[in-house]
């Protein structure tokens, strides 16, 4: 039967398209959190450098020297983190759009989905009713 065929197709096709829309979710998720992961490495990184002055008093060369050294390091990495929270907001972004045209298409299957159920509970119910049609006389078995 044509409408039990085209039910079971649609519902391999739902189950596929829950599978990538959970994908999606899935990396809406970590894109999020690598985001937030990098903004909070490049605002630690800039608290460093921010804390990491010369104290007061007389210093010697090779200590000022060792600390603008860290200082440049850390300011480096907030520069890379930051790079890394701009790219993961992309990334964030992309992955949402992702996200909902999985949405789109799961909606859409389960629409469809639905309306094939109908259309076979509708054949059954036709086929059901054309064998309690009565025969025409011609064809009643022979007595």
């Amino acid at each position: 039967m044509r409408e039990a065929r085209r039910l079971a197709l649609l519902e391999r096709q739902q189950l596929v398209a829950e599978v990538g829309r959970k994908q999606a979710l899935r990396g809406l998720a970590e894109a999020l959190e690598a985001e937030a992961r990098s903004h909070a490495l490049a605002a630690r990184s800039r608290a460093l450098v921010a804390a990491s002055a010369p104290g007061e008093g007389p210093t010697s060369g090779a200590a000022l020297q060792d600390r603008a050294t860290f200082t440049a390091g850390l300011a480096q990495i907030a520069a890379h983190a930051g790079d890394a929270a701009q790219d993961a907001a992309r990334q964030s972004v992309w992955q949402a759009e992702a996200l909902g045209l999985a949405e789109a298409r799961a909606r859409r299957l389960a629409e469809m989905t639905g309306e094939a159920r109908t259309a076979l509970a509708a054949a059954k119910a036709k086929r059901e009713a054309a064998r309690e049609l009565p025969l025409a006389r011609k064809l009643h078995p022979s007595r």
